[in-house]
């Protein structure tokens, strides 16, 4: 099989899944694994996918939108939703970014809590928790319809005035190679300032974010932040956390 032949398959091996093995790609090709180390090097430096130990995952460049993303691991989140709920009492402050994880939060907050006082960018979670909340506030700034929430600088700047118990954000990626990534410099900024902003700092990722790679890396988790997901990540993304304190709902 020709070079352009073996990058073809492993293009298309990586394009239906989250991540693919050397291991399974010298099976698919008949090659040594050697050789398919060096033809992902190459398509890694052409930008066509990501390189990560043992195999190879794909560049995400755009999330889905939240229409879609709410119906994926639907299950999964639900755990990680219940498991966080646990983890605050009533009365408490918190700050919460837009996301599907985040909603789900939202809703088992609002089925279980009260007295909570929310500071969001995000429109729906905004009103699925009001029930819960002795008091809202919704960050202004450039309101993206797709996503019903708000972004930009003037987002970051509302967020400076506020302090809360726990921050509870989401992550477009998680992998050994690149850790927490996202999909714009917007909402990596908006992320980090607002786990920045907390005394309890978590961010929620089921296992479909395990081994994605979007293109803007955040920053450094603060100290103490903890990584609430629905299954253990794998020993290399492990190794690849800083600062993180890890907790799985079951």
């Amino acid at each position: 099989m020709l070079p352009d032949e073996r990058y073809a398959v492993i293009l298309d091996e990586v394009a239906r899944q989250p991540a693919v093995s050397i291991r399974s790609l010298t099976e698919r090709l008949g090659v040594s694994r050697e050789t398919v180390r060096k033809d992902i090097e190459t398509l890694a430096k052409q930008g066509k996918l990501a390189q990560i130990r043992g195999g190879a995952t794909p560049i995400v460049t755009q999330e889905a939108p939240i229409s879609d993303r709410v119906l994926r691991n639907a299950a999964g989140k639900s755990r990680i939703a219940a498991l966080v709920a646990a983890m605050i009492p009533d009365n408490a402050s918190l700050i919460i970014d837009n996301g599907s994880s985040t909603l789900e939060v939202a809703r088992a907050l609002s089925r279980r809590h009260q007295g909570l006082y929310v500071y969001t960018n995000d429109l729906k979670l905004a009103e699925l928790i009001g029930p819960a909340c002795r008091e809202v506030v919704v960050l202004g700034g450039r309101l993206d319809l797709a996503e019903s929430a708000t972004f930009g600088v003037e987002v970051i700047e509302n967020l400076s005035r506020y302090r809360a118990e726990f921050a509870l954000i989401s992550a477009g990626g998680l992998s050994a190679r690149a850790g927490f990534t996202d999909f714009s410099r917007e909402a990596a900024d908006l992320r980090a300032r607002m786990l920045e902003q907390a005394e309890t700092p978590m961010i929620l990722a089921d296992h479909s974010k395990f081994g994605v790679i979007g293109q803007v890396v955040m920053p450094e988790a603060p100290p103490g932040t903890i990584l609430v997901t629905d299954e253990r990540p794998d020993g290399d993304i492990l190794r690849a956390l800083k600062n993180t304190e890890l907790q799985v709902a079951r």
